[in-house]
């Protein structure tokens, strides 16, 4: 095996896409779960900082951003074939010593690896992501109507600016989801996954958007992947009436596998999703320094 012979500060130029979605697969395949976040594979300001053996050849990443507030928020992965020699470590290091404050650290998964490595620096679990999921059934084939007065439709082109302000709302307190704007908006929607008909919105007789349920879809599975309800009309049960149109859709087009993401302490929607079958796949956790 060669020896990693530099950790560099590296340009965009300099590590290209490829390379990270090769290292990427790589782990992805080896670990069960992807080392970075739709969002960090989505940001063309993510600062990179690699670490390159005596081939010239990417060994381990580090991916960053500043979420505008101070805190600099990163994932990091190492190439199977080069871990236990302390590349995490080091690349955390360079991480840190480039910020001003200690950054704040992902762990997809929270591998033994990634656990080591927060407790070496110090660093102490301060949110968990939960995935759950479960199968596709026949029972998914009926759902059932909006309450009287609602309905609930594809998302259109119309519909961009109501989403982006019902959702702004939605995730006020939430660091990525909050964030979404215009441009992250139409980033999502170039993608290949995208689908409007996936999209769905639910709306008063008025014409307001009260909530929606936005479906990924890729190959068999789909991932429940925003769903929000406006705070006015929490309590009506419109959360469990979009999942169920959403759990519609996904078996009229032949969908086997659901999953979603959750906080670990968002009791109210994990009872709504372990109601309705859902059960834990996974689990992230952020770590970040709590001690001066």
């Amino acid at each position: 095996m060669p020896e990693t012979s530099e950790i560099s500060t590296a340009a965009s130029a300099d590590v290209r896409g490829e390379e990270i979605r090769a290292i990427t697969d790589a782990a992805r395949s080896a670990d069960g779960v992807s080392p970075f976040n739709e969002d960090t594979m989505l940001s063309l300001d993510a600062r990179r900082l690699a670490a390159i053996d005596d081939s010239g050849q990417l060994v381990a990443v580090a991916l960053t951003r500043d979420l505008g507030d101070g805190t600099i928020e990163g994932e990091l992965v190492v190439h199977p074939e080069h871990r236990r020699a302390g590349l995490g470590a080091r690349l955390y290091d360079a991480v840190s010593s480039a910020a001003d404050a200690a950054p704040v650290l992902w762990a997809h998964g929270n591998l033994a690896g990634a656990s080591a490595l927060a407790s070496s620096r110090s660093l102490e679990a301060v949110r968990t992501l939960l995935k759950l999921g479960r199968p596709i059934t026949e029972a998914d084939a009926g759902g059932s109507p909006p309450p009287d007065g609602l309905t609930i439709a594809p998302f259109t082109e119309a519909d961009a600016d109501d989403f982006l302000a019902l959702n702004a709302v939605v995730f006020r307190s939430h660091p990525e989801q909050g964030a979404l704007d215009a441009a992250g908006l139409d980033a999502r929607r170039s993608t290949d996954w995208f689908d409007a008909d996936d999209f769905l919105l639910l709306r008063d007789g008025d014409g307001a958007l009260l909530g929606y349920n936005w479906l990924k879809r890729e190959g068999d599975e789909v991932e429940i992947y925003v769903v929000g309800i406006a705070p006015e009309a929490a309590g009506r049960g419109l959360g469990r009436a979009l999942m169920q149109a959403g759990l519609q859709r996904m078996h009229a087009t032949g969908a086997r596998e659901t999953s979603l993401y959750v906080e670990g302490d968002n009791t109210a929607a994990l009872a709504l999703y372990r109601s309705l079958g859902y059960e834990q796949l996974s689990i992230d956790v952020q770590y970040r320094h709590t001690r001066s």
